[in-house]
């Protein structure tokens, strides 16, 4: 498994749930299209930050989905609500487990 964790400094009058509405239908279509991800969320951690993490079977799913598919999604619906550029890490998962 792979994942890929952004973190994310959102401005003070980011719309929450306009966010949650938009990352609802981005999720939903991943989940039809691409079922070597296992999992996509994302977590309002403080007032003004959010993490999200994606889960992926392999590294070719992992870098598909966040080049093609993720990239250009999240420029169009979730840039807009940044304050600072988004701070992206992935690899390969060494621990843990994903519930199908």
């Amino acid at each position: 498994m792979h994942a890929v964790v952004n973190h994310l400094s959102m401005r003070s009058d980011a719309d929450w749930n306009d966010i949650a509405r938009r990352f609802a239908v981005f999720a939903a279509g991943v989940k039809r299209d691409y079922p070597a991800m296992k999992t996509a969320v994302l977590v309002r951690v403080a007032a003004s930050e959010a993490v999200f993490m994606g889960v992926y079977d392999d590294a070719a799913t992992m870098e598909h989905v966040s080049s093609k598919v993720a990239a250009p999604w999240f420029a169009e619906h979730v840039r807009p609500y940044l304050a600072a550029p988004a701070v992206r890490s992935s690899g390969e998962v060494i621990g843990g487990f994903v519930r199908g």
